[in-house]
């Protein structure tokens, strides 16, 4: 009998280290995969917040994109332009137009000469005030009826965030998927 105690106490004390030998090894994983999802989540988030700022500066200045001619053909002789500033890196002013081979403005025209629905003179400005409040080309929100200006707008902004340079007037292609609406 005492040989069998003997036996159970050996084992029962074997069992324990086990147990304290998992538990510490166990702890020291716990510990090792917290430190490197923390390590991977601190150097993620640097990224994120450096590709963000990378993404959103932009030197000080004013920066123009404009349609190029096959665009304005397509919109029955309606050239979009963009004219952006920035100051601190920040966009502080955005004007989006589109403009007549003589130079008239379409925000400009009356309904008897442009009928639509809604009045350039109406979503034109709107399209301006979307450009700044987004800040960034894939943020724009669109202009119900002026689809084609719309996406116009954002290719436009897109080109100025990756090819703009201040003071310099760059001629960008239409989108493929521009809409065939009159505008």
């Amino acid at each position: 009998m005492k040989k069998i105690s003997v036996a159970i106490v050996a084992i029962a004390m074997l069992a324990m280290v086990g147990c304290s030998s998992n538990s510490a090894s166990s702890a020291a994983s716990s510990e090792a995969a917290s430190s490197a999802a923390s390590s991977t989540a601190s150097s993620v988030a640097e990224s994120s917040a450096d590709s963000a700022a990378s993404a959103t500066t932009m030197a000080d200045g004013v920066y123009t994109a404009q349609m190029d001619d096959a665009a304005a053909e397509a919109d029955y002789g309606w050239r979009n332009q963009l004219v952006v500033e920035y100051k601190d890196g920040k966009m502080v002013s955005a004007t989006f137009e589109s403009y007549d081979a003589d130079g008239n403005k379409k925000s400009e025209t009356t309904p008897d000469n442009y009928p639509m629905d809604p009045a350039p003179s109406e979503w034109i400005p709107q399209l301006s005030e979307n450009i700044l409040a987004a800040g960034n080309s894939a943020d724009i929100d669109g202009i119900s009826g002026a689809t084609r200006a719309s996406n116009d707008a954002r290719t436009l902004l897109a080109a100025i965030e990756t090819e703009g340079k201040p003071g310099e007037t760059i001629t960008v292609s239409s989108p493929a998927d521009s809409s065939s609406d009159a505008e």
